[in-house]
């Protein structure tokens, strides 16, 4: 990897970034990486990726950029906040250097997508933003199989292809704003948050009504309902194995954002709002860390502890 190769900047290292970047490095990009826990940047230090001190140094030497933030606060934080941000980044380069792109591929609404791009092409002419949440977890992030889902000028897009297509298996432009791709992402979480809600619901019923757990699921696998989410997840719930794939926290940060489009649109939305109850009660409960399969302790809690009754 020449130093003079353009250089590729990623701004946070969580259990999705780390793989993202680990994937650009792996493609032999000479990649530069930011986290605020600086600990998680030494296995990319390791790789061969350059650490950062701040967003603004990422910003200020990398003319493609991509951030995978937790939540809305972060994106914003990183981007805009304070002297050290990517956007502070961007004014500081020269009059001269390439104009950057920077792609947000955190899960964020379409507020703060807007809130975010904005601010980051004002920074200087010809800057350009992408929206590009993804779907998938960890594992797809290792093996470069995300799913990207973008909204932005076809400019920006056609800039973050070798970035897009090294982490991803496929991309779709979706709209021409930050808004087009918040609002497809919420769409594919309601459906996950809801599938694995109603699973560990039928999860734990199954249980209560002294039925095979395995078998219940082997059948589920051979009917109409089976897919590969609800053979994973349902899996793990019946282990009780719930290390972190995407985690609680992150589902029902999701689901409450999309309840709050559904609000701001007029659109009722009683499925997700029972789900995002009990993601909240796993959290509760501990298990905000944990795969988001742990909501199945939520109905633990309330299904399996009561004592049996006779029919009336």
């Amino acid at each position: 990897m020449s130093a003079a190769a353009p250089r590729v900047g990623f701004l946070g290292l969580g259990i999705m970034g780390a793989q993202m970047a680990s994937r650009l490095v792996g493609t032999g990009q000479n990649v530069m990486v930011y986290n605020r826990s600086v600990a998680k940047a030494e296995p990319l230090r390791q790789l061969g990726a350059a650490v950062a001190s701040t967003p603004a140094e990422v910003t200020s030497t990398c003319d493609l950029v991509f951030a995978m933030l937790a939540d809305p606060k972060a994106a914003k934080a990183v981007a805009m906040d304070g002297p050290d941000s990517a956007v502070a980044g961007i004014a500081a380069r020269p009059a001269s250097a390439k104009p950057v792109t920077y792609v947000d591929c955190s899960t964020v609404d379409a507020a703060t997508g807007e809130q975010v791009g904005d601010a980051i092409t004002a920074a200087a002419p010809r800057t350009g933003f992408l929206a590009a949440p993804v779907s998938g977890g960890w594992r797809d992030a290792r093996d470069g199989t995300l799913l990207f889902l973008c909204g932005g000028h076809q400019t920006a897009y056609e800039a973050a292809v070798p970035g897009l297509d090294a982490m991803g298996s496929r991309r779709w432009l979706l709209g021409s704003t930050p808004r087009d791709a918040a609002r497809a992402k919420l769409m594919l979480q309601v459906m996950m948050g809801n599938i694995v809600g109603s699973l560990a619901e039928m999860m734990a019923l199954s249980k209560a009504a002294g039925l095979d757990e395995a078998a219940i699921l082997e059948v589920l696998g051979e009917s109409a309902m089976a897919n590969p989410l609800c053979k994973a997840k349902g899996e793990l719930m019946h282990k009780n194995d719930y290390k972190p794939n995407f985690q609680v926290y992150l589902q029902q940060k999701d689901l409450r954002l999309a309840l709050q489009l559904a609000d701001d649109l007029g659109v009722p939305a009683p499925i997700s709002a029972a789900s995002n109850g009990q993601y909240i009660r796993a959290r509760q409960m501990g298990f905000a860390d944990k795969d988001f399969a742990a909501v199945r302790a939520a109905y633990e809690a309330e299904v399996l502890n009561q004592p049996e009754t006779e029919d009336a």
